[in-house]
């Protein structure tokens, strides 16, 4: 019945080609549900060769992070911020397959191998005689069990995640799962989906059934109680455990002495640590006095430059998988309308806002991709997409030949809405940037379109950006200022895909763009369905097409990364697909 035995290594997303830059492959953005292909945020690697690393003996040292504003939902299932999916990273029992550096996938320890039925759709996995005799254990001394994998599956599979504020795409694949014999569970697909391994069975962290039962009240689903008692207080079986989380200010971590190790065994050699949110105009400052240790994701050229010049400190840089971004609520208002939205690209001048916002380390971008996906390249983008640049006349003929006209007050308007847009960002570097572009004086005199940016809480602005945890009275932004990151492998049905629209202040919506077009939900189902490369390939190809035409979100830039860090920490070898959380598993202070 079998054709296919997975012992070792599960090949990244089938690909023969896999061409990564940097490499050894989301969000930043949202990580919109476990299995959507992007992470929100708000929002290098020196030649020389590294000093050979000393025999261990035994973890020792901490390491102080600075990160971005968290929500403090460090369990899967209600929206992601990239922070808090870092803590996610750092603390959950590993999945049943797990990423490696060049984004490949492994069986996790505790499993032996994995059989894949002849038409795709049954996968049975075997648990090795550790994992059968209980000696994997979380960190409050439970053992994993069966029940724990079943457990997690039905946790996500449930109706109960959505009335609970919560998504997940993962009924979209599965039909059945169950344990047969003594030390295996079956699978079955509903479909063979292109992206099944990363959208099924990775990131999809092993929960540990007792704790999150243990005192549910009798009348709330278990998701529910997770949400209102547990999300920020996670147990799992990851390399570190939480001793404390202080919201708005630090999550304090220590090693897990348990911990089963990753794809390849390694354990950490760092004994604490502390993911402390820092304030953008003084993180540098922090950094260079040793109250932070490491800074990820660096994008500002002051910042970076300053590092490189101090011998102190040093760096690891690798090209972004992923990208910043103004990304429109497509169903609400005004920008519901496709040619407001391309006037507004046809508006910004994003090469000023890139040489404002980032300087020399700004890498331009035309839709919602990475030239780190093996699917294209810059001369296909060269070649197939519009490059939009500032136009007066260009916006003055999509308008007008579109029914706007001017009011007296300069600002375009059509059947009683006027092109008055509330643009949302997190941090003030960049509500002054967007201002600097933005201004309304310059803009209504040049464009005929107000734009009025204001700064809120990230926190805050998830809750509008996902549309959750507030009335519909609230609704007030018509945009969003954010980056993503994206996952190894692309599947743009959780993210993109207008089934995964929700009402907006119901509940998470994975479709945080709210956007809904026939044609390009007709190339995601391509990509899902795809049984080749040269078929993903081609749909992922058209998708961009038409989400370069449609502009749901107007892509700003992408970067050359910089993770700065003290010069102590050895070993830390990030990349476009290894950030920090895994990195930091391998790496140690000197």
């Amino acid at each position: 019945m079998f054709k296919k035995s997975l012992v070792l290594v599960v090949v990244f997303c089938l690909m023969a080609t896999l061409a990564l830059s940097g490499c050894s492959q989301p969000a930043e953005a949202p990580v919109e549900d476990n299995q959507a292909s992007e992470q929100i945020s708000e929002g290098d690697k020196k030649d020389d060769a590294p000093a050979e690393k000393p025999e261990p003996k035994g973890p020792s040292g901490s390491v102080v992070v600075g990160s971005g504003s968290m929500n403090g939902e460090f369990i899967t299932g209600w929206g992601n911020s990239s922070y808090d999916n870092n803590i996610r990273k750092l603390v959950m029992a590993p999945e049943l397959l797990m990423r490696d550096p060049g984004g490949k996938l492994h069986l996790a320890p505790y499993l032996e191998k994995r059989d894949i039925s002849d038409d795709g759709l049954v996968h049975t996995f075997t648990f090795n005689d550790k994992f059968v005799n209980g000696e994997y254990k979380y960190t409050d001394g439970n053992p994993m069990t069966f029940d724990d994998v079943i457990f997690t599956f039905d946790f996500y599979m449930s109706k109960d995640l959505t009335e609970a504020g919560g998504s997940s795409s993962l009924p979209e694949y599965l039909a059945s799962y169950k344990k047969i014999g003594d030390n295996q569970i079956e699978f079955t697909l509903k479909e063979k989906i292109y992206t099944t391994d990363h959208s099924v069975f990775s990131e999809r962290y092993i929960l540990n059934s007792k704790y999150y039962l243990k005192d549910k009240p009798a009348d709330k689903s278990v998701q529910q109680h997770v949400k209102d008692s547990l999300i920020s207080k996670p147990i799992g079986a990851g390399p570190y455990k939480i001793v404390e989380y202080v919201e708005n200010q630090y999550v304090k971590l220590i090693i897990n002495e348990d911990y089963m190790g990753n794809y390849q065994g390694s354990k950490p050699m760092i004994k604490d640590l502390v993911v402390k949110i820092t304030n953008d105009e003084t993180e540098l400052d922090e950094l260079l006095v040793g109250d932070v240790d490491l800074i990820p994701g660096e994008i500002e050229d002051t910042k970076i430059d300053a590092v490189k010049a101090d011998p102190n400190h040093t760096f690891s840089n690798y090209p972004r998988h992923g990208y910043g971004h103004l990304t429109f609520h497509n169903d609400f208002e005004a920008v519901r309308h496709r040619e407001v939205r391309q006037a507004f690209a046809y508006m910004m001048d994003r090469e000023v806002f890139r040489n404002a916002f980032i300087g020399p380390y700004g890498i331009s971008t035309d839709g919602p991709y990475s030239t780190n996906y093996w699917m294209i390249d810059e001369n296909w983008v060269d070649e197939n997409l519009i490059k939009y640049t500032s136009d007066k006349e260009k916006v003055k003929e999509i308008l007008e030949s579109n029914g706007w006209a001017r009011g007296a007050d300069g600002i375009y308007a059509k059947d009683g809405e006027k092109l008055e847009i509330f643009l949302a960002a997190g941090l003030k570097r960049w509500v002054d940037t967007l201002n600097l572009v933005l201004a309304p004086d310059k803009t209504v005199e040049d464009f005929g379109i107000k734009v009025n940016v204001e700064q809120l809480d990230f926190s805050v602005l998830l809750d509008h950006y996902y549309g959750k945890n507030l009335d519909t009275s609230d609704r007030k932004y018509h945009m969003f200022a954010l980056a993503t990151s994206l996952l190894p492998a692309f599947d743009g049905y959780a993210n993109w895909h207008s089934d995964k629209i929700e009402t907006w202040g119901n509940a998470t919506s994975p479709n945080s763009a709210r956007f809904s077009n026939e044609e390009a939900d007709e190339q995601i189902m391509k990509m899902r369905s795809a049984q080749d490369d040269a078929t993903y390939q081609k749909a992922y190809q058209d998708w961009l097409i038409v989400m370069n035409r449609e502009m749901p979100l107007l892509p700003l830039y992408s970067n050359d990364y910089h993770d700065l860090f003290d010069a102590k920490i050895k070993d830390l070898n990030t990349s476009p697909l290894w950030p920090w959380p895994y990195a930091i598993i391998e790496a140690y202070v000197d």
